[in-house]
């Protein structure tokens, strides 16, 4: 899929410096009249990943620039395929689809493997190391050392660090399958509602669309993922290479708990990874959306909260600290 991405100045954004954002398909460029050169608001769309939110056209440049649609994918030159309002390189072997998935496998909000990041997919996939993405699992530290500016002691931390990433919980890996339409929240939607990624597979449109938060067409893609027979071998391939397919005791909800029926929206700097939070609520009975609305129950805020704070006090939402947050969790909730 070709998702054009936003090259910005660098700017703070919930604690971390941003300077990419996703401007989501062309469509939805057209809609918002984005252009090159403008000055845009950007938010972090379900609090992981920055996305552009509209353009202040009063500090529009007169050279403002349309941005339009590539005629062929940008990295093999290999035909698009229009689907919706994605445009899809349609070439088997575009080594710029397989550097993106594993970009994404290997995120934080996924299987987060410390390391891995866009430099160093580029050159596992440019050596020649990873041709599919199973196969990290597969490598040595030898491999590795023989990269550029990977000594043995960086070779070791990042096989230490894929290791690791084999005991993520069930919902990160889900996510880090890159099915369509499924993003972090809905991930752990699905690994708490079928335990397990044999059930999972095994799941129809009809199963699945029961799933609190998935709707027809979101049922319709994860179906359809799971009928691929390249996605059957891979799933084979992370089995074998031991990747946790259980979901945790920590992503299961836990029916009458201390947040049952309870809607969170979560902002600003934590004492962890948001993503941790999130499983704590869920398995306490609650749910987590990306926005403030008049629906949310409770706004967890950590330093430097921005807008969703203010939002939330205009709409008489409760704001809770992470002291308030863990008082109402209780001293038996799960462990982060």
């Amino acid at each position: 899929m070709i998702t054009p991405v936003a090259e910005l100045d660098p700017v703070q954004l919930s604690g971390t410096t941003v300077s990419r954002a996703t401007l989501h398909n062309f469509e939805e460029i057209a809609r918002k009249d984005i252009r090159v050169g403008d000055w845009v608001t950007v938010e972090k769309a379900g609090e992981i990943i920055p996305a552009v939110l509209s353009v202040n056209l009063k500090r529009r440049p007169k050279d403002a620039g349309p941005i339009r649609p590539p005629a062929r994918c940008p990295v093999c030159g290999g035909p698009l395929r229009k689907e919706e309002v994605f445009l899809r390189c349609t070439a088997p072997d575009c080594v710029g689809q397989l550097k993106r998935r594993l970009q994404h496998f290997a995120h934080r909000g996924a299987m987060d493997i410390e390391g891995m990041g866009e430099v160093m997919v580029a050159q596992l996939i440019d050596a020649g190391l990873v041709q599919h993405l199973d196969q990290i699992y597969g490598l040595t530290e030898e491999q590795l050392a023989g990269l550029e500016r990977m000594g043995e002691k960086s070779a070791a931390n990042l096989v230490a660090g894929i290791a690791a990433s084999k005991r993520r919980p069930l919902g990160r890996l889900i996510f880090a399958l890159g099915i369509p339409q499924v993003g972090a929240v809905s991930a752990e939607a699905l690994a708490r509602h079928f335990g397990s990624m044999e059930k999972l597979e095994k799941a129809g449109a009809e199963d699945l669309v029961r799933v609190k938060d998935v709707g027809k067409k979101m049922a319709e893609e994860v179906a359809a993922f799971f009928r691929e027979a390249s996605t059957r071998r891979l799933l084979e391939s992370l089995r074998k290479a031991g990747c946790n397919f259980t979901a945790l005791p920590g992503e299961l909800a836990v029916h009458g708990g201390p947040f049952s029926g309870k809607k969170f929206v979560i902002t600003g700097t934590l004492s962890a990874p948001r993503e941790e939070f999130t499983r704590r609520i869920q398995s306490l009975g609650g749910s987590v959306a990306g926005t403030v609305s008049a629906k949310t129950d409770y706004l967890l805020a950590g330093e430097e909260a921005g807008s969703k704070l203010a939002k939330a006090k205009g709409l008489g939402v409760r704001v809770l600290s992470e002291a308030e947050f863990e008082r109402l969790a209780g001293p038996d909730s799960p462990a982060r």
